[in-house]
């Protein structure tokens, strides 16, 4: 995992500070260490810190109707979440530990002090913002499409984020059950796997133990992400 120095130093939201800044946040955090499926925060929860995936996987989740929650995010390693992040007074949405994870806390007052000290740090907040909102809208865009559309735009985007180039293909390398693929492009379990199914024996993707997808076409994928036509299944 390397040490809590090292692990500050690969956050983006933190980049390019010196030595002494990060032994200053390192003094305000706290490590914490969740099994996989356990829940870090809760949507609605008071945003009274923020978070750093320091190793694992953290799901966020956000619930779409009563009793339906939609993956919004699968983060690593590095990556920053909970809504103090942004200066919100709530958690937009839940935190659940994806794998067994570890991650930093650093209490809301503390980085709130960071941000008056250290002009760049909001900087990099200010775009972090304009990212979220970038995807938030492709994600409302997204809804439009149909199923396969989606599913085939969330996979390419795990690949984007998590891809490993090996010779047989495209390893994406976070584990994902079907129900997380299909909870992330807003469809039914039986529908993706429908799906899937079809890819797998076109031999676009492989699935492998351990809940592994291995891109081996990579051109169709983005091809059918974005192709218009009607849906093989309405999700």
């Amino acid at each position: 995992m390397g040490s809590l120095i090292e692990i500050l130093q690969r956050v983006s939201l933190f980049a390019g500070l010196d030595v002494d800044a990060y032994h200053e946040i390192g003094h305000w955090t706290e490590v914490l260490s969740f099994p996989a499926e356990r829940y870090i925060f809760h949507q609605g929860d008071e945003a009274d810190a923020v978070w750093i995936v320091a190793e694992g996987r953290v799901r966020m989740l956000r619930q779409a109707s009563p009793g339906k929650e939609v993956i919004l995010e699968l983060l690593g390693p590095g990556e920053v979440f909970g809504g103090a992040t942004l200066l919100l007074s709530r958690n937009p949405a839940t935190a659940q530990a994806a794998t067994p994870v570890t991650v930093l806390r650093i209490p809301r007052a503390a980085y709130l002090e960071l941000l008056e000290r250290y002009p760049r740090v909001a900087v990099r907040l200010l775009q972090m913002l304009g990212q979220r909102l970038e995807r938030a809208m492709s994600i409302r865009a997204l809804i439009l499409e149909r199923v396969e559309n989606r599913i085939a735009y969330v996979v390419l985007t795990l690949a984007e984020r998590a891809g490993q180039p090996e010779a047989e293909g495209l390893r994406i390398t976070i584990p994902l059950s079907r129900e997380d693929i299909a909870r992330m492009a807003g469809t039914t379990l039986e529908t993706a796997i429908r799906i899937l199914s079809r890819w797998t024996r076109a031999g676009w993707i492989r699935t492998e133990r351990g809940g592994y997808i291995r891109i081996r076409d990579l051109d169709a994928l983005r091809e059918l992400a974005h192709s218009e036509g009607e849906a093989h299944g309405n999700g």
